[in-house]
């Protein structure tokens, strides 16, 4: 292998290979910028009946650290010369980094985790060799643009060029927008915080256990910042923030018919608790 990656890399100047991972880097950047910025809002602004704020901290985290990771996609995909060896060689790479990402975002102490981590990369492999082929079209169509003598259409190009990797990257990002049993499990929650101040019979239904002291809070206005659960699939991990200050956290099963919010706890994050 590390003979094949010698051979390729004799195959052109770093100065020529330039040419190609600036703009796939470049691209990768706004694609993920524009996935992410539709990620963020598309439910803040498409549910107004819920009380959905932005996570400023959480949306700056996950913009850079997305950013960046495709941006070394770009510059990776973009290395190699030939078209093939992009697509493929890229695609391979990228997947490996992911594998080490997730062996150490899971804390990987003994085989079977590390093996779940490098199991949980498998998949991405032919997307990730997907978005290398993107990625240096992308590069490609840049480079073929900027060659062309009429500067105002040159500028018009590159406008379009721009502002179809963002379309690219915006379309998933609003496709991230809850269903329609998150929205009701949502609401659920909503209707019974609303109702609470008034209304003890709803008390039962709530956190009260886990929580005692958000009946110390009822009546004072909160935010809601939902995301789907890393614990489970169909579910979501809904942090409610209270404006003065109070925060608790609950995982919710993402069903209409939930009737009573046990799996909650004060703080910032949800923290599972074993059944012994």
């Amino acid at each position: 292998m590390l003979e094949n990656l010698k051979r390729i890399d004799e195959q052109e100047t770093f100065a020529e290979r330039a040419q190609r991972m600036f703009p796939a880097a470049m691209y990768g950047a706004l694609a993920t910028s524009a996935y992410t910025i539709a990620l963020t809002l598309v439910n803040v602004y498409t549910f107004p009946n819920l009380p959905i704020g932005l996570d400023w901290g959480r949306f700056l985290g996950m913009w850079i650290g997305f950013s960046l990771g495709l941006a070394v996609f770009g510059v990776v995909a973009a290395w190699f010369t030939e078209e093939p060896a992009g697509i493929v060689g890229g695609g391979i790479l990228f997947t490996i980094i992911l594998a080490i990402v997730f062996l150490v975002f899971s804390g990987a102490q003994n085989s079977t985790v590390t093996m779940q981590s490098l199991i949980a990369a498998i998949p991405f492999v032919g997307a990730n060799m997907l978005g290398a082929w993107a990625l240096r079209w992308a590069a490609h169509r840049h480079i073929s643009i900027l060659h062309d003598t009429d500067a105002g259409l040159r500028r018009k190009q590159i406008t379009r060029h721009v502002l179809l990797i963002a379309l690219i990257g915006l379309i998933p990002g609003v496709m991230t927008r809850m269903d329609l049993p998150s929205e009701q499990t949502l609401g659920h929650l909503h209707e019974l915080l609303q109702a609470a101040p008034n209304d003890s019979s709803v008390w039962p239904q709530l956190p009260l256990r886990q929580v005692p002291n958000l009946e110390e809070h009822f009546g004072v206005d909160y935010v809601f910042y939902p995301r789907q659960s890393t614990l489970s699939a169909g579910a979501l991990e809904v942090t409610v923030r209270f404006a003065d200050g109070f925060t608790m956290t609950c995982h919710l099963p993402v069903s209409s018919g939930l009737s009573f919010i046990t799996e909650c706890n004060e703080g910032e994050e949800f923290q599972q608790v074993d059944s012994q």
